[in-house]
């Protein structure tokens, strides 16, 4: 497998930041320099389409060299870590990195009501239990987002198109026509527009299946239509993590490690989280390598802290909880499931991959 670290130079977050100066915000990172060139056109409407698991992998895996997306493609640039929907594509909406906003995983602990919380969606475990009668992750590490941000410059109106965006559509049909009608109307925009596909066939039928190939075909057509109607327009298209097939390990299948535990594991399958024992933590590390070996990196919260695989900037008050106190990240085909019971995917993100972090930026400039 191909270890690749998150390059916060040249990332999504690096990109939301261009987004940002470009209507003259206040950006916290460095900006994306290739786009930062193609945003001096100014551009009436600049579009940031997010397809959802849609990786430099994929990309190439299920689209011929001739083909419209290929056609535009760039360069690769890197997400964030964790390589996942949770912690990317809040950095797009962002501008933040992960260590920043908070939102690192599908899972998260608070210890404000003492549970694991999923994050986007308020539950608990694989159930449809709520976590709390308010969305705990958005009262507990709200961020602003970059449409609030630019709309209060006053030099754009930005919008986000999406199943839940302020813009709500419900297939890739709607988006696509909602971008283009929002092309349509007079004055600057910003317009940010996110699909849960092929991410979702990919979880279901593995990242190599013919279901996906007729998802990323279509998505394919979609932008090369659209783009061909609009006018004035720049439209990148883009990914927030590619995907990967895999196996999974489970932790209940290793009692003496399953005893060192304060609670269940969280964040993700490939970016796993573990609160241990004070008085285990001195032997958690060899013991965890004796139970799942080479395909897992495991780090302490000190190395964590100390480095920055989520992101630079001024750590989150959350995060020092949130990452608990041994990370486990994959470098190989592995996943990591609290037992054989637990919810599963036949692929997969969120680890330190080629296929994963790796995105693509796509440029379609559409004059007139």
């Amino acid at each position: 497998m191909d270890i690749k670290h998150p390059d916060y130079n040249n990332s999504i977050v690096n990109l939301a930041c261009s987004v940002l100066k470009h209507y003259g915000a206040e950006n916290h990172h460095e900006t994306l320099t290739i786009f930062d060139n193609y945003l001096k056109k100014n551009y009436k409407n600049v579009v940031v389409m997010l397809l959802d698991g849609l990786g430099v992998d994929a990309l190439e895996n299920h689209l011929d060299k001739g083909s419209f997306l290929r056609r535009h493609f760039v360069s690769e640039i890197s997400t964030v870590f964790p390589p996942t929907t949770t912690a990317a594509t809040t950095s797009i909406e962002s501008g933040l990195t992960p260590k920043e906003h908070g939102w690192l995983g599908w899972s998260l602990y608070f210890s404000e009501i003492d549970k694991i919380v999923n994050a986007f969606i308020n539950t608990l475990g694989d159930s449809d239990e709520k976590a709390a009668d308010y969305h705990v992750a958005g009262k507990i590490i709200p961020y602003k987002s970059v449409y609030d941000i630019i709309n209060e410059t006053g030099n754009a109106t930005a919008y986000s198109v999406s199943p839940f965006g302020t813009n709500k559509v419900s297939s890739h049909i709607e988006m696509f026509e909602e971008v283009e009608r929002l092309c349509n109307l007079a004055g600057n925009k910003y317009i940010y527009a996110y699909f849960p596909q092929p991410d979702a066939a990919m979880h279901e039928y593995g990242c190599y299946s013919s279901e996906v190939t007729s998802w990323v075909k279509e998505l394919n057509e979609g932008v090369e239509k659209t783009c061909q109607v609009l006018k004035d327009t720049i439209v990148i298209v883009t990914a927030d993590h590619g995907h990967i097939n895999l196996n999974y390990r489970f932790v209940s299948e290793h009692p003496h490690l399953l005893k060192m535990l304060v609670r269940p594991i969280s964040i993700e399958s490939r970016a796993t989280c573990f609160y241990v024992k004070e008085e285990f933590r001195e032997m958690f590390k060899e013991e965890f390598y004796k139970a799942f070996g080479k395909d897992f990196l495991l780090f302490s919260k000190a190395e964590v802290l100390e480095g920055n695989l989520f992101g630079e900037g001024q750590a989150h008050r959350k995060f020092e909880e949130f990452i608990g106190d041994f990370l486990a990240v994959a470098i190989g085909d592995q996943g990591i499931a609290y037992s054989p019971k637990s919810k599963r995917f036949l692929s997969n993100h969120a680890g330190m991959t080629k296929q994963e972090m790796m995105v693509p930026f796509i440029v379609v400039e559409s004059h007139g």
